[in-house]
């Protein structure tokens, strides 16, 4: 793959990396050979963080040996200083490394939030790459762009990671122009929105982008293979029949698809609906794979089993059509005119033959 500078960085990467959200799903068999063929592809950079399940794990131990040729991308979540250094710590041990190259504080929701983790998580941050821990700090944000600029006019960041798809393209506004302006790395997320969008096409899209890097999940050596096919082209520019797919796509899932801005927040049923509608991995296994293949997916257990109560709740506050049929606040609270109840519940059935899928395997064990 031919290469882009990250940023200011002096760092460059392959266009197509590798987001390892989903190796906390399977078994590290698995996990590794996704990896494996992710290095045999010329993909060298990995995008983790701690509250990825046991993907820092898995991925530490995938890349043993190969920890000089690839670039690692971890978050923190901390509030308080300490909590972040902790972090740091944590990601390092589990990374089986003496440094991460780019260290983010991850998902800035609110401008009091900037407030907050741009004081002690912050100092954490330059504490440790001063003791050259991490080498490169970053910010991350799903909700509106304009927190991330809020952000990145306080305080000179060196990489970003957001959402940019055919759906959302907010960031390209006025987000991306200001990182290109100061030199900042672009890293990507959610470049096939969680599944809805073909991943030959979104991927190719992206790549006609500003950015250096995307960061698309891979559950199948198969799907790593396909993207970074996309990567290795030397020629992304999309025919007319191509831009009008884009066009299409960007039409039909403009009121279809959550870009987790929180503004439906809070719900009153206790429905975590962004998380819900707009980043539910394992869910996304189950829309992506289809029923039997979901089945036959090797699943690492303990990631099931702290799903499994999870689940059962969200269905149970999902079902509640009392409750929720008397409230609607999320729906008159979204920006995008998103039709919140409904796409909730057109995901109950789904969610109940997971975990009846789930049954029938332990069963079986």
């Amino acid at each position: 793959m031919k290469m882009r500078p990250l940023g200011a960085t002096g760092l460059n990467v392959a266009p197509i990396g590798l987001g390892a959200a989903q190796l906390g799903s399977s078994e590290y068999d698995h996990s590794k050979e996704i990896v494996f063929k992710a290095l045999d592809m010329g993909v060298n950079y990995f995008d983790t963080a701690r509250g990825y399940w046991d993907s820092e794990i898995k991925l530490g131990k995938a890349l043993k040996g190969e920890r000089e040729n690839v670039i690692v991308s971890s978050k923190t979540t901390g509030k308080t200083k300490e909590e972040a250094a902790n972090h740091i710590e944590e990601s390092l041990q589990r990374l089986q490394t003496d440094y991460i190259d780019n260290y983010h504080l991850h998902a800035l929701s609110d401008l009091d939030d900037v407030d907050v983790r741009l004081g002690g998580p912050l100092e954490a941050l330059l504490e440790a790459r001063e003791a050259g821990k991490i080498r490169h700090i970053g910010v991350t944000g799903h909700t509106f762009p304009s927190v991330l600029v809020a952000a990145l006019k306080r305080f000179k960041f060196d990489t970003f990671l957001v959402p940019l798809n055919i759906v959302e393209r907010e960031p390209l506004a006025e987000l991306i122009p200001l990182a290109l302006e100061t030199k900042l790395g672009v890293t990507i997320m959610k470049p096939v929105a969680t599944g809805l969008l073909p991943a030959p096409l979104a991927l190719r899209w992206l790549m006609n982008q500003p950015i250096a890097v995307a960061v698309p999940g891979a559950t199948t050596v198969a799907e790593m293979e396909q993207n970074a096919t996309i990567g290795a082209q030397d020629d992304h520019t999309l025919s007319e029949a191509e831009e009008a797919e884009v066009t299409q796509w960007a039409l039909d899932l403009a009121t279809d698809r959550c870009r987790i801005c929180m503004e439906c927040l809070p719900c009153p049923s206790d429905i975590e609906i962004p998380g819900t509608l707009g980043t539910d991995v394992m869910y996304n296994h189950y829309r992506s794979m289809g029923p039997a293949k979901f089945a036959e997916f090797p699943w690492e257990i303990s990631r099931v089993e702290d799903e499994w109560q999870k689940r059962e709740s969200t269905i149970a506050k999902i079902d509640d059509h009392a409750a929720c049929d008397s409230c609607m606040q999320c729906e008159s609270r979204c920006p995008y005119g998103l039709p919140i109840v409904s796409m909730l519940r057109s995901m109950s059935p789904n969610m109940k033959d997971m975990l009846d899928i789930w049954s029938k395997e332990s069963s079986k064990v």
